[in-house]
């Protein structure tokens, strides 16, 4: 099956998002050719598993038996490049989406969104996140992830609170655009977005993946979509 280089690309850069935040809320990992492998308990909304390489199928089995093993059977993937068939190991699609490129260089308009920069802004904006976006009781995203200069976080700051943001982390080959939210979702809030990240460093592409009404706006800010991918989940995999 032929894989559009530029999704191995994103895959990859995926991949460094989990890196950053598994290293922030020290939780093992490891960084296989193939797979990038959460070794404690992930995260809300990560993956034990992600693929980075296709056509590895045997040896991305191999590393969910050992999850399965230790999770009791609860294993979530991210089967990067839609070609695992793992129905029969218990194994169901709890979404799919593409990934998504934007060319370097593209012109992009002036982004109205800040770094977010101090502790305090950080905590508005996962409150922000959490209120738009993503519903869970555990703090995400920790003041060693504004220490990193390979992540970064924006937003739109209003009356005291974080209205509309995003997450950026920087590879050597790409930017990452993730985590979009907006009180008011839409076309003009993913422009904001990609603008913001853009700036970061204007000679690189910028890469990530969405679903649904979001992919639409991402194509609408200027994204093409290079290939396709679906989250697997499983609560008493079998193997």
């Amino acid at each position: 099956m032929s894989v559009d280089h530029r999704a191995v690309i994103a895959a990859y850069n995926n991949a460094d998002l989990y890196e950053a935040m598994f290293s922030a809320h020290g939780l093992a990992y490891q960084r296989l050719p193939f797979a990038f492998v959460g070794k404690d308990r992930p995260l809300p909304f990560y993956s034990n598993l992600t693929v980075l390489s296709p056509d590895h199928e045997a040896e991305i089995i191999q590393q969910i038996n050992h999850i399965a093993a230790q999770f009791e059977g609860v294993v979530g993937l991210k089967d990067s490049f839609c070609q695992l068939d793992l129905a029969a190991h218990g194994f169901d699609t709890l979404f799919g989406a593409s990934w998504i490129w934007r060319d370097a260089g593209v012109q992009t308009m002036a982004s109205h969104w800040q770094p977010i920069e101090t502790q305090a802004d950080l905590a508005l904006w996962e409150e922000g996140w959490k209120r738009n976006e993503s519903a869970t009781e555990r703090r995400m995203f920790t003041a060693d992830l504004l220490n990193r200069d390979d992540m970064f976080f924006f937003g739109l700051k209003t009356g005291g609170e974080i209205e509309a943001g995003c997450i950026a982390n920087r590879s050597e080959n790409c930017i990452g655009l993730s985590n979009v939210f907006a009180r008011a979702a839409s076309s003009a809030a993913f422009s904001q977005a990609t603008a913001a990240v853009a700036a970061i460093a204007p000679d690189l592409p910028i890469v990530g993946y969405e679903s649904g009404v979001d992919l639409e706006h991402a194509r609408s800010a200027g994204f093409d979509t290079v290939g396709d991918l679906r989250i697997l989940v499983a609560k008493n995999a079998a193997f």
